[in-house]
């Protein structure tokens, strides 16, 4: 019985410490689901949408390649963003996605329509 319980109590110790271990973000959990992030670059508001979604795709001398992640949707605040926008668009991504404790991946193609950016796949 004494066995029993110090097993027991090795297996708890464990399990505790798995939950406390830090991830691979310097120590900080970043969030499991979707995520609106107000951001501002270059003095504009921006609100960025962190979701799951479908992989999105780089570009290599191989071809497209799948890159899997959270997809970010970036919109202005006030105005709907325009096609020549995507720089912007994508720094506001990058923005959100690392103010969320993620990586983001910046090869990622963006896509736009109906006055946002999509960046699928980029923040991971």
């Amino acid at each position: 019985m004494r066995r029993a319980a110090g097993i027991i109590g090795l297996v708890g110790t464990g399990v505790l410490s798995a939950c406390a271990a830090p991830s691979g973000t310097g120590g900080a959990m970043a969030p499991a689901g979707p995520a609106r992030v107000p951001v501002a670059v270059e003095g504009k508001a921006f609100l960025a949408e962190i979701a799951p979604g479908p992989a999105g795709i780089r570009l290599t001398a191989a071809g497209a390649v799948p890159v899997p992640g959270m997809g970010v949707t970036v919109r202005r605040s006030a105005t709907p963003l325009g096609y020549d926008e995507g720089k912007v668009a994508k720094e506001a991504a990058r923005l959100a996605c690392e103010g969320q404790g993620r990586r983001f991946d910046g090869t990622v193609q963006g896509r736009f329509g109906q006055g946002a950016w999509q960046f699928a796949g980029a923040c991971a």
